[in-house]
């Protein structure tokens, strides 16, 4: 049996966050340990988390109001890791996270996969609010989360353009959300003129008759009733004050669902860093109402009907989040096959194991058929979730998958298992024995997934113990 000492690796992986009015980059080393003792199965984790290199926070380059720079955002990653005498080659593992307005521009989707791959051999692209809450969550503070006991925490990242809410349990997150506020949705130039005003600030403006709009000159007295109006779509977020019905026009993805206990709640993003009761003599010093927004916030009710605890990151909390918690490892009873790793962007099909057969093989089916509507090359990784830990049940897994896959198995494309239960060595021996000789395959497990995620699994790690995997969501809206 290899020891404990043969079972501890380092990696190193990055963090890059393109917000609506700021990226940054973090670096952070990972430690991998066996974490079982010599006479039990191994059991791989990451023991330890650790940051080596911050950038400085730089405004995220636009060419236009609906267009990225996508050559300033590659050329500021290359000067930060040239400052950190970091070869790419030797960055294992990341995640380029696109969040907020900059996710809506006409070039995201182009920019954040051309940077992911221009960045490292295996760092991820995603996009999503959902992924973003709680990436911003556990960067803010994870050892926090851990240690709130029976509190739930829920964690307002609000930056320029959203504000991304992730609700933790137990140091889970157990629901997210996010809104379209943030501190720069309104712009303003040095006299004060108002150069940009989002769409729905915009229809709020005018529902409600202000005097506010796109070269006019504001105050700070002026804006204070809009600002009252955005700090009630956060007072109504978290359940401080029953929501009006205009507040749904500024719901991104979707609300929390309710909850009966008051959560602590924690504040991180660049509007967390302007959590002030005082105005400085400018009040528009970063061109926008990020001040006059984090002043409206601390003196409402979230700070006043809730407690609120400090974090440890604030403006950099989601790209810590990308750099050191996007990343999980698989159980290491896995199969799979070198020359398949690693793997990109693919999407997952999920089935559950109570299911009836017919209707996961009708589920299955339909799901393959549309993602392979325009590419007939698409791959899928089919995520199995509580199944029966039975050498008859995952034999019948194994048959069943052979079936529904026979698409992708005609074209020799690599058979990607993901399976809830640590059961993945033995569902993987039962499909080499079904497969032709030398089929390729990557069969692992205790890691989740569902319907609409995506799965990168990177290079074996720990003594090809174990398989680095990143689950998240693309989506560009």
């Amino acid at each position: 049996m290899i020891g404990v000492e043969a079972m501890t690796e380092t990696l190193q992986t990055v963090g890059i966050d393109i917000g609506t009015s700021t990226t940054s980059l973090i670096l952070a080393e990972l430690t991998i340990t066996n974490t079982a003792n010599t006479f039990t199965l191994p059991h791989i984790a990451i023991s330890q988390k650790r940051l080596i290199y911050r950038s400085p926070v730089v405004f995220t380059p636009l060419l236009s109001a609906s267009t990225i720079d996508e050559h300033g955002i590659q050329e500021f990653v290359t000067a930060q890791y040239e400052k950190a005498g970091v070869d790419k080659r030797h960055l294992k593992m990341g995640a380029v996270i696109m969040t907020g307005e900059t996710a809506r521009k006409n070039n995201a989707d182009r920019v954040v996969h051309a940077l992911s791959d221009a960045a490292g051999d295996f760092v991820c692209a995603t996009v999503g609010p959902s992924l973003e809450s709680v990436l911003a969550g556990k960067g803010a503070d994870q050892a926090l989360l851990q240690r709130a006991g029976s509190n739930d925490v829920i964690n307002l990242d609000i930056g320029g353009g959203t504000s991304n809410l992730a609700r933790f349990h137990d140091g889970q997150c157990v629901d997210t959300a996010c809104f379209d506020i943030g501190g720069r949705l309104i712009r303003v130039d040095t006299a004060h003129h108002v150069t940009y005003i989002a769409p729905k600030i915009k229809n709020l403006i005018e529902e409600t008759q202000l005097n506010i709009r796109e070269g006019g000159q504001v105050t700070a007295e002026t804006l204070r009733p809009l600002i009252r109006k955005m700090v009630t779509v956060l007072e109504a977020s978290v359940g401080a004050i029953k929501a009006p019905r205009w507040v749904n026009d500024f719901v991104t993805d979707h609300a929390l669902q309710p909850f009966h206990k008051r959560p602590l709640l924690t504040f991180s993003g660049g509007v967390a860093d302007c959590l002030n009761d005082t105005l400085p003599d400018d009040a528009f010093p970063y061109g926008d109402i990020g001040l006059l927004l984090g002043q409206g916030i601390k003196q409402s009710r979230l700070f006043a009907d809730f407690r609120v605890v400090p974090t440890t990151e604030t403006i950099q909390a989601t790209v810590v989040g990308a750099g050191s918690q996007s990343m999980m490892v698989s159980g290491s009873t896995i199969t799979y096959d070198y020359e398949a790793l690693p793997i990109k962007n693919v999407p997952v099909i999920a089935v559950e194991g109570n299911w009836q057969w017919e209707h996961c093989t009708a589920v299955a089916t339909q799901q393959l058929r549309m993602l392979q509507e325009s590419d007939t090359q698409q791959n899928v990784c089919w995520a199995l979730n509580g199944i029966t830990p039975s050498f008859e049940a995952v034999g019948n897994w194994c048959e069943w998958l052979i079936t529904v896959a026979r698409p992708l198995i005609d074209r020799r494309l690599p058979l990607i298992v993901m399976i809830k239960e640590n059961v993945a060595q033995v569902m993987g021996n039962g499909l080499r024995s079904r497969l032709p000789r030398g089929y390729p395959i990557v069969c692992f497990d205790n890691v989740p997934a569902i319907t609409g995620d995506y799965v990168d699994i990177g290079e074996p790690v720990a003594s090809g113990r174990t398989l680095p995997v990143v689950v998240k969501t693309l989506v560009f809206q």
